[in-house]
This record gives C-alpha cells, sequence and structure tokens, in this order.
C-alpha cells in the first residue's frame, strides 16, 4: 500500500474484536510512533504499550470518572452510559507523553512531536490490516495517581494522547474528501 493509499484509507475505529493483536506488529506501529518528526527542543516522547485487560479496565473507569467530574455536560453525560468505553474495546493501547515543563512554547512543542507520532502510529496501523484511533479523553485517567502508576508512566512525563488498536469488523468506508477542498488556498 502507497503512502498516499494508507492516508486515504486510515478512519478512526471504534470497534474492536478481542484478538490479540501480534507483538511484531505492535512493536511495528510503535516504532513508527518512535520514528515520528518532532523538535528535540521539547524534550523526550514516551510510549507506554498496554496489552494488560487489567491496566486497560482502570484507564477505562478512570476515564469515566474523571469525566464523570469535569463539569463538561457532554462528557458527564457520556461517561453515565453503562455500555460506553472510552477506549472502545481496543486490545492495545498505547500512551504518548512527553517530558513535562512549565514553559508554554515548549510545552506546544511537545504537544506537537506527541501528535506526529501519533500520526505515524495511525498510518502504521492501517497499513498493516488493523483499526486505529487517536484518543484524548482517556488521558484524563492518569490524573488517578493508581491509574498512572498501574501504566507505569515515568513521574517527569505529561500525558498528551493515547493510540488504541486492533483488528476491527469495521467494513465503513473512509469518509470521501472534496477533489478540490476551499480549505486549502495555494498562493503562486
Amino acid at each position: 500500500m502507497s503512502t498516499f493509499e494508507t492516508i486515504k484509507t486510515r478512519k478512526s475505529v471504534r470497534t474492536y474484536q478481542g484478538k490479540p493483536v501480534e507483538a511484531d506488529k505492535i512493536k511495528a506501529v510503535v516504532e513508527a510512533g518512535n520514528m515520528a518528526a518532532g523538535t528535540p527542543m521539547a524534550g523526550d516522547v514516551y510510549f507506554n504499550v498496554i496489552t494488560n485487560a487489567e491496566v486497560l479496565k482502570g484507564i477505562v473507569d478512570g476515564t469515566k470518572a474523571a469525566m464523570a467530574n469535569s463539569g463538561m455536560e457532554m462528557l458527564v453525560k457520556l461517561s453515565s452510559n453503562p455500555s460506553y468505553n472510552p477506549i472502545y474495546g481496543a486490545p492495545v493501547a498505547v500512551v504518548i507523553s512527553t517530558t513535562k515543563t512549565d514553559m508554554p512554547n515548549t510545552a506546544a512543542m511537545a504537544r506537537a512531536n506527541a501528535t506526529c507520532a501519533g500520526e505515524n502510529m495511525l498510518l502504521a496501523a492501517t497499513e498493516l490490516g488493523l483499526g486505529s484511533c487517536y484518543l484524548e479523553s482517556p488521558v484524563l485517567a492518569f490524573n488517578i495517581p493508581e491509574v498512572a502508576q498501574a501504566a507505569k508512566l515515568p513521574e517527569n512525563a505529561q500525558p498528551q494522547a493515547m493510540i488504541v488498536f486492533g483488528y476491527t469488523d469495521d467494513t465503513a468506508p473512509h469518509k470521501e474528501y472534496p477533489t478540490n477542498p476551499e480549505n486549502i488556498l495555494y498562493v503562486d
């Protein structure tokens, strides 16, 4: 599959099979994230790869608890749905964290580094025949010390996002994009 084919077919998947993902595929996805573009001035990017069902359940429960106490109406409502799973039952979750900083410009660069890593992982998962999704809500769970410890997050790290992936039965087509979108402006 070419890079452009991968980009065109990648989509956010929110249903996963219970089938485990092979270790070599997990490693390939995470290594793709580790190869992402980024600025070293923002510090390190960390990847915590979680396949342990108990730790994943702790993240789900912690996310729902944090959402319930967020004060944001949409998150509170969503968290009260007993069938809602913020990681959609994915068998693999990768927490992408960056070095903690109090400097706003450095924090913005660090977040961009994490986002670049996440996009590489999403594309790698697609190429390997896996469904994937970029998530931010589950990061709320890591404000609970027990959840952060179970996920083995580094103490000097700020969780930025989570990539979940696995096998899926989702056959819905990728959304169509216009051939001449109005949000692209060419300056000659």
